[in-house]
C-alpha cells in the first residue's frame, strides 16, 4: 500500500458506493484488482460491483487502519505509524511539516505550555519543530519574518509591545527545510483570531508577502519619518528595484482598487519615488525604529 493507492481506492468507493463503477485501464487500477481480488475487465474497461467496493473498504481499513470511504491518511508519520507498518503513507512527507519557530521574549507558548528557548548568549533561530503537533498557540499574535538570519536576532530588536510579545514564524525558502506552504497553513490556521504581522523587507516584494499572507494585519517595519533616510542611504538598495517590477504592478492594483490603507499607499509611493529598498538586515545593523504599519 502507498499513498497513491489509497487515495485512488479512496476516490473509487466514494463514487455511488451503492452502485457500479467502470474506470479506464491504468497501472493502480490494475494494481488494485490484482492486489485484492476486487474488480473485473470487461470490453476494455476495469468495472468494480457494489460488493467489489464493500470488499476493498474492508480489506483497506483493516490493512491501513484507515477507512478510504470515510478518512483521509493523516498528514504526519507518527500518527500514522500507530496503525501501519509503512510511515511514509502520510499525507505529507517530513520536508512538508516543519516550522522554525521563535519570541523575542525567549519562550514558546504553545500546546498549554511554556517552553524556554536558548540563552541569550546562543545566536538561535529558534526551535525547528513539526505543524501537525501544534495544537494551540498562547499568544496575541503572530510575525512571519521573510529573512533566516532575522529569526536568531529578533530578541535584539527594539519592538513594539505587541511584536515582543508574538510567537514568531520564519516564512521559509526554497533551500532549508522551512517550507513557504506550510508557514502559510499554520498562519491560515492560527491567525483567525491572532493579529498577524509579517516583518519583511522594506521593498515591493515584501510588502507583496505582506499582503499576500493569511489574515495579515501588520507589517512590522520603520516607522514613516525614517522611510526617506533609509532609501537614501547609503546601504539603501537600488540596484535591483526594476526586476520587482511585478510586484509594483500588483501594490498597484490593489491600491487603485482601493484595497490599501493610506498608511500602506504612501509607503509605495516612497519606494517608487525613491527607487530603493532598505533590508531587513539593514534596519537591524543601523538601529533603525520599527513601527507597525496597518496594511487593511
Amino acid at each position: 500500500m502507498n499513498r497513491k493507492l489509497f487515495n485512488w481506492i479512496s476516490e473509487l468507493v466514494a463514487n455511488r458506493p451503492d452502485q457500479s463503477t467502470t474506470r479506464p485501464v491504468s497501472p493502480l487500477g490494475s494494481e488494485v484488482i490484482e492486489r485484492y481480488r476486487c474488480g473485473h475487465l470487461n470490453k476494455g474497461k476495469l468495472v468494480f460491483t457494489a460488493q467489489d467496493k464493500l470488499e476493498l473498504r474492508r480489506r483497506v481499513a483493516e490493512e491501513t487502519g484507515f477507512d478510504p470511504l470515510r478518512e483521509r491518511l493523516p498528514d504526519d508519520r507518527l500518527t500514522v505509524a500507530k496503525h501501519h507498518g509503512n510511515e511514509k503513507l502520510a499525507g505529507k512527507p517530513v520536508s512538508e511539516d516543519y516550522l522554525l519557530l521563535n519570541s523575542p521574549d525567549g519562550e514558546l507558548c504553545i500546546n498549554g505550555g511554556r517552553i524556554t528557548l536558548q540563552p541569550a548568549s546562543i545566536m538561535a533561530a529558534g526551535v525547528f519543530c513539526p505543524s501537525s503537533g501544534i495544537e494551540t498557540v498562547e499568544r496575541d499574535a503572530l510575525v512571519v519574518v521573510e529573512n533566516l538570519a532575522i529569526m536568531s536576532l529578533c530578541a535584539s530588536f527594539e519592538l513594539p509591545p505587541l511584536a515582543r510579545q508574538a510567537l514568531w514564524v520564519y516564512r521559509g525558502d526554497s533551500k532549508t527545510g522551512s517550507k513557504t506552504n506550510v508557514c502559510r497553513d499554520f498562519v491560515d490556521r492560527f491567525g483567525t483570531d491572532k493579529t498577524v504581522i509579517v516583518f519583511s523587507d522594506m521593498d515591493p516584494k515584501g510588502l507583496e508577502i505582506a499582503l499576500t499572507m493569511p489574515h495579515a494585519n501588520y507589517w512590522l517595519g520603520p516607522v514613516p519619518d525614517a522611510w526617506q533616510d533609509c532609501l537614501r542611504s547609503r546601504v539603501g538598495q537600488r540596484e535591483g528595484f526594476d526586476i520587482q517590477a511585478r510586484s509594483i504592478a500588483y501594490l498597484q492594483r490593489l491600491s487603485d482598487a482601493g484595497l490599501l490603507t493610506e498608511p500602506l499607499k504612501n509607503l509605495i509611493g516612497c519606494l517608487q519615488a525613491e527607487r530603493s529598498s532598505y533590508r531587513q538586515e539593514h534596519m537591524y545593523s543601523h538601529k533603525i525604529e520599527l513601527g507597525l504599519l496597518p496594511i487593511r
